[in-house]
């Protein structure tokens, strides 16, 4: 409680109309928070961004539930802004011969400077999530921990949040269980809250598979590629494929080549349109360079037992990893198990047990 203004703490709680944040606004009203709650408006079904158009279900969902709850809520329409930065920068990141992840960018250009943002309007002491993560200050420093569900953990997308964001922020869902949140929307009387059913992949995409989504956004992306070669390291032609922003590192599905060979995609020659092919256990990486590295405390990066994590096609190394800085924007990561199929874009974070340290972006 916040006993100098002799009021109720303020928080905006970013609603999305699901099960998790609509659980997260039933447990902070009964903890006491004056909760506000805040939904946003990423993408709809054009690109007029009409402001008349109608609001789409899951926001007309948590306007229902915040009536039901007492809560004040508020629609921020930040379409136009989404579209120009985070599918844009996942556009360019295809066209550029990588494998992105929007989330990363999204998480903190986008979905919590908002939040954050309309806390301050709002004069709101802090922003809350329905993220399966729990936040911890040690010393002057606040990390990032996993949630109680490994399942449903939600750290990895979340190493580049800044202090001035996670000081601010509460997820009381970290210490739950997907089941056990499901059961708590039961106990408050929601039963359909409890059954609703997860959102999958990314946002934006509504399941759509990413290469039908680049012909959408770039309808001339097949005219302005076209097909291109595939080779061996060495140069040697085998086969054909259907544009480079089409493929990642480790696929071999959708290779046109003129014998099979069980090669498969190891490098990107975006500027040649050429697909490189190796032997799956060729794909094995004992060093990963990563650039735009954050730390939440640069003293961390020195520790002997840190964990590195890179989720996608590939294998995860098991063991420890050391961190050689080599400047204030690259970094090579040392392994002692090998990491499989490193595609160029993907996040790498860094934990130290169940604490997340930091992360960065594979080269």
């Amino acid at each position: 409680m916040n006993e100098e203004l002799g009021t109720k703490t303020r928080v905006v709680l970013g609603m999305s109309g699901g099960t998790d944040s609509s659980v997260t606004a039933m447990m902070l009203k009964e903890q006491g928070y004056h909760v506000i709650g805040v939904s946003l408006w990423f993408f709809g079904t054009d690109n007029s961004f009409d402001p008349s158009e109608p609001l789409p279900n899951f926001i007309i969902d948590a306007q229902k539930l915040a009536q039901q709850l007492g809560l004040e809520h508020h629609v921020i329409d930040a379409r136009r802004e989404f579209r120009d930065t985070i599918i844009q920068f996942f556009l360019d990141e295809y066209m550029a011969g990588r494998t992105p992840s929007p989330c990363i960018q999204c998480n903190p250009q986008l979905k919590w400077k908002l939040l954050l943002e309309k806390a301050n309007e709002l004069k709101c002491d802090y922003i809350a999530t329905g993220h399966y993560i729990q936040i911890r200050k040690e010393s002057d420093c606040f990390y990032i921990h996993k949630g109680k569900d490994p399942a449903k953990d939600q750290s990895y997308f979340l190493w580049n949040l800044g202090q001035d964001i996670l000081s601010r922020t509460l997820t009381p869902l970290g210490k739950y269980t997907k089941p056990e949140v499901r059961e708590i929307a039961k106990s408050f009387g929601f039963s359909d809250v409890a059954k609703k059913k997860e959102s999958m992949g990314i946002c934006f995409m509504n399941r759509m598979d990413y290469r039908d989504f680049l012909q959408e956004m770039i309808p001339d992306i097949d005219q302005k590629i076209g097909r291109g070669k595939v080779t061996d390291t060495k140069g040697n032609q085998l086969g054909w494929h259907d544009g480079y922003p089409y493929y990642t590192v480790g696929q071999k599905r959708g290779l046109e080549l003129e014998e099979k060979s069980g090669l498969m995609v190891s490098r990107i020659d975006a500027d040649t349109n050429t697909l490189i092919l190796e032997k799956k256990d060729d794909l094995n990486r004992m060093k990963i360079k990563v650039s735009d590295y954050y730390f939440a405390n640069s003293n961390d990066s020195q520790e002997p037992n840190i964990n590195t994590v890179v989720r996608g096609l590939g294998r995860n190394p098991q063991k420890h990893s050391k961190l050689h800085i080599i400047n204030e924007k690259e970094l090579e990561v040392h392994l002692e198990d090998p990491a499989w199929a490193i595609a160029p874009g993907q996040p790498v974070a860094f934990y130290i047990g169940d604490k997340l340290i930091g992360g960065g972006f594979a080269e």
